[in-house]
C-alpha cells in the first residue's frame, strides 16, 4: 500500500497553503517512463484530483495518483526533505 510519511504529509500541506488552494488540493504523482525503466516522477500542486485519480490521504494531505501510477507505487512510501534554503524534494522508497 502506498504511503506518506508524516514530513511529507505537513509538507503537501504548507505547498498548498502557499499557493492558497483549499484543503481539499493535493499532490499529483506521475511516473513517466516504462515501468522497466527509471521512471521520472512528476510532481504537481493541485486544487483537486485529475478524472481517475486515486486519492491517498493521510494527516489532513492529499495525493492524487493516475491508477497505473498507484499501480507501480503501490509498495513505496513518499517522504520529503527540506533544504536550507526551504525547498523540499520529495522521495519514493521501497517499504520493509
Amino acid at each position: 500500500m502506498f504511503t506518506i510519511t508524516e514530513s511529507a504529509a505537513e509538507a503537501i500541506k504548507q505547498l498548498i497553503a502557499a499557493q492558497n488552494i483549499d484543503a481539499d488540493g493535493g499532490l499529483r504523482l506521475t511516473l513517466d517512463g516504462p515501468p522497466e525503466d527509471s521512471a521520472a516522477l512528476s510532481v504537481a500542486v493541485t486544487a483537486h484530483p485529475a478524472a481517475g485519480d486515486d486519492v491517498v490521504a493521510s494527516a489532513g494531505a492529499h495525493v492524487f495518483l493516475a491508477r497505473e501510477t498507484r499501480t507501480r507505487l503501490a509498495d513505496k512510501v513518499l517522504d520529503v526533505r527540506k533544504d536550507i534554503d526551504g525547498h523540499y524534494t520529495f522521495l519514493i522508497t521501497i517499504t520493509h
